[in-house]
C-alpha cells in the first residue's frame, strides 16, 4: 500500500497543474469529436477500416513530412485550435492508448464518422459520433476514478468540447438512392439535428459545459461534387441541403443552451467562411479555388489522395488538399476565424470569448 503512495501523489499534482497552470494554455485540454477534418490518426488504430491516411503523399508538410493519418497535406484544424489555444502539443487520437488519461485532452475523430450510425459503414469499421461518445465515456470515467468527481468535473468544465461532424452524413445522403427513396431531405436532416442534440446532451451529463461546433462546409462546391456537374460548378442540391441542416443547428444550439443554463458554446459558419474563400480566393493567398492539389483526372478530383497520385508543388495555392480535404491554408483561415471572429462567421461568441468564460 505504501508503495503505491508516491505514484498517486504524482498523478494528482499533475492533474492540478494541467488544470491550473495559466502561463502555458489558455484550456485544460481539448476534446475533439467528428470525422476526418479533426482526424489526427485514429484510424490508423481500427484494423478493419479502410480509409485511412497513414500513406504518402498525406503529411507531406506535416513536421517530418510523414503521414500521420490526418487527411491533409499539413496541419488539420485540431492541430491548429491546439496551438491557438496554447496547448503543448495536438490532442492525440485516443486509439492510440484507450487506458491513458489524455490530460491535455483527446481526439475520437474518425475519418469517414458521421451522426448516423450506419454513415461509415461503407468504409468499414470506422467509428460513428456514437462510439466516439462511449470511448469518451471510458476516458471519462478513468478520470473521476483517479482523481475524484470534483476535480475531475472541473478540470472537464474548462476544457472545449469540439465537434466538426455531419458532411459524411450529407454525402451518403446523395450518393445513395435508397437513402432519397425513404427519406426526404428535411427528414434526414431532422435525424441528424437529432442524433447530434442527444449526443451534446450526453456529454453535458459527463461534464461538459463548452462546446464549439462547426457548421457543414461548402460540400456541393468540393472537388468531389463539381465533378458530376458538368460545367464543374457547385452542386447547388447539395449546397441547399447544407444550408438547411446548418439552420437547424444554429437553432439546435439555442435550444440546448436555453435548457441547460450551464452550456456555453460557439458555432462556426464553416459554409460562410469557405464560401468567401472560393468567392475571392486571390485576397486570401490562393491561386486555385477548384481542383484538389493531390488526386488524378479532371479537377484533380477522381480518385483520392493516394502514393499515385500527383501533386502540386505550391500547397497554398490550393484551397482543397484532395477531392474533399481542405489543405492546411485552408483550415488555418477557418480556425483563426473560429478564434477570434465575429458575426455572422461565429455566433453567439467567438473561442477566444468562450475560453474567457
Amino acid at each position: 500500500m505504501a508503495s503505491s503512495f508516491p505514484f498517486t501523489a504524482s498523478c494528482f499534482f499533475l492533474f492540478a497543474l494541467v488544470i491550473f497552470s495559466e502561463g502555458q494554455s489558455s484550456v485544460p485540454a481539448l476534446y475533439i469529436f467528428g470525422d476526418s477534418l479533426v482526424d489526427v490518426g485514429n484510424n490508423n488504430y481500427i484494423n478493419d477500416c479502410i480509409f485511412k491516411a497513414n500513406y504518402p503523399h498525406h503529411g507531406i508538410d506535416y513536421p517530418g513530412r510523414k503521414p500521420t493519418g490526418r487527411f491533409c497535406n499539413g496541419k488539420n484544424s485540431a492541430d491548429l485550435l491546439a496551438e491557438k489555444v496554447g496547448l503543448t502539443a495536438s490532442p492525440p487520437p485516443y486509439m492510440s492508448n484507450t487506458s491513458d488519461l489524455f490530460l491535455e485532452g483527446a481526439s475520437f475523430a474518425s475519418g469517414g464518422s458521421g451522426l448516423i450510425n450506419s454513415t461509415g459503414g461503407f468504409l468499414r469499421m470506422c467509428m460513428s459520433l456514437k462510439e466516439e461518445v462511449e470511448y469518451f465515456t471510458a476516458l471519462h470515467d478513468r478520470l473521476v476514478q483517479q482523481f475524484g468527481t470534483t476535480r475531475a468535473q472541473q478540470h472537464l468544465s474548462k476544457s472545449p468540447f469540439v465537434v466538426v461532424i455531419g458532411s459524411n452524413d450529407i454525402f451518403n445522403y446523395f450518393y445513395k438512392a435508397e437513402i432519397r427513396v425513404v427519406k426526404t431531405p428535411d427528414q434526414y436532416i431532422h435525424e441528424m439535428i437529432a442524433i447530434l442534440q442527444g449526443v451534446l446532451t450526453e456529454l453535458h451529463n459527463l461534464g461538459a459545459r463548452k462546446f464549439v461546433v462547426a457548421g457543414v462546409t461548402i460540400l456541393g462546391c468540393t472537388p468531389a461534387l463539381r465533378l458530376e456537374i458538368n460545367n464543374q460548378e457547385c452542386n447547388a442540391d447539395v449546397n441547399t441541403m447544407v444550408t438547411k441542416y446548418n439552420q437547424n443547428l444554429v437553432t439546435m444550439l439555442a435550444r440546448l443552451q436555453s435548457d441547460f443554463n450551464d452550456i456555453n458554446y460557439t458555432y462556426i459558419d464553416t459554409f460562410a467562411v469557405v464560401e468567401g474563400i472560393l468567392q475571392n480566393p486571390t485576397i486570401y493567398g490562393f491561386k486555385e479555388a477548384k481542383s484538389a492539389c493531390c488526386g488524378s483526372g479532371k479537377l484533380n478530383a477522381d480518385m483520392y489522395c493516394t502514393p499515385f497520385a500527383i501533386f502540386c508543388r505550391n500547397r497554398t495555392d490550393h484551397i482543397f488538399w484532395d477531392k474533399v480535404h481542405p489543405t492546411e491554408a485552408t483550415a488555418s483561415i477557418v480556425v483563426d476565424t473560429l478564434y477570434s471572429g465575429s458575426q455572422p462567421y461565429v455566433s453567439p461568441i467567438n473561442l477566444q470569448q468562450l475560453i474567457a468564460l
